[in-house]
């Protein structure tokens, strides 16, 4: 482990054993986010990242986000330390990076890792538009693609739509939520709910194609089977079933840590650029609303959380 890997550690430490919100006057704010339970998948970094970075702001900070001396799992075996996946796919919000932070002696990390108020899978963000429209300006001038990144996903957009305009997004999240229902989690809807709920704005919306995004195989041959050649999607790991956590698999994270986040990436950058969005209330999710212009049409599933309100109706008094 080297030396600002070491030092990055203990100044989080003291941050937040003290907890004082940075009263202490520095330059940078550096951001990060530890894993905790289970490996986090990129959007739920970016969702983390666009709150703290607009907190830095706000409050006289230059913001730099550290993905560096804190393990994830976007990185290779032997990077953690050395190499800051964020920088894979986003530019730092003002150029400086953590090593220019930490050594310059002005620098902080945040306190705790997640704000109190972030962008996230409610729908006391997902449906207060005028938040969702200030955020989406702090992600579109505080975290810009690196170039070729952005190269790369324009030329997805062009292969994937194959020149259709009017295409409808749908974001199907399987495999462990939907198997393990983890708890606190938001509860997704099944096939039949999204191709019920996706039939009505096809049709009304004239979309010529529709473009799901899923790690779920089986989720992708039932839309395959209801809408043949219309349906397309990203080329990218998925898997049918799991019993443990999606980034716990091995047969899902049995591909390059970067090529696994670019993936992911393209994914949801897909998702923005259609006509509209039909979904279940997920990172991603909120990830794709973030980076979308506008969209024509919008519906996320609420159901509830998945060990809470089935809970409470499982057990109802009355």
């Amino acid at each position: 482990m080297n030396i600002n890997c070491l030092s990055s550690k203990w100044l989080y430490r003291f941050e937040n054993h003290y907890h004082k919100e940075n009263v202490t006057k520095s330059k940078y704010l550096l951001i990060k986010r530890e894993s905790g339970g289970s490996p986090l998948g990129l959007f739920a970094y970016y969702i983390t990242n666009v709150a703290w970075i607009e907190y830095a702001i706000r409050k006289g900070f230059i913001p730099v986000i550290d993905m560096q001396n804190f393990e994830n799992t976007y990185h290779a075996e032997g990077e953690t330390g050395r190499i800051n996946t964020y920088e894979h796919f986003f530019k730092q919000p003002f150029g400086i990076g953590v090593e220019e932070a930490l050594h310059s002696g002005s620098a902080r990390y945040v306190w705790k890792d997640i704000p109190d108020f972030h962008p996230n899978e409610s729908l006391d963000f997902l449906e207060y538009e005028d938040i969702v429209n200030y955020y989406r300006e702090i992600a579109k001038t505080y975290m810009p693609f690196q170039d070729n990144v952005k190269e790369y996903l324009e030329k997805k957009v062009a292969a994937v739509f194959e020149g259709e305009k009017r295409v409808a997004g749908v974001l199907a999240r399987g495999t462990d939520y939907t198997g393990l229902k983890p708890y606190f989690h938001p509860v997704q809807p099944t096939t039949e709910q999204i191709i019920k709920k996706l039939d009505m704005y096809i049709e009304k919306y004239d979309c010529g194609k529709i473009y799901i995004a899923t790690e779920d195989e089986g989720i992708l041959e039932k839309m395959k089977a209801r809408y043949g050649k219309r349906l397309c999607c990203n080329e990218q790991k998925r898997i049918q079933n799991t019993d443990t956590f999606l980034n716990y698999n091995k047969d899902f994270i049995n591909v390059n840590p970067h090529k696994r986040g670019l993936d992911y990436l393209a994914s949801v950058y897909l998702l923005s650029r259609c006509t509209g969005l039909v979904a279940g209330r997920t990172s991603g999710t909120v990830g794709a609303v973030l980076m979308a212009e506008n969209y024509e049409f919008q519906y996320i599933f609420s159901q509830g959380r998945y060990g809470v309100e089935e809970n409470i109706l499982n057990n109802r008094i009355l």
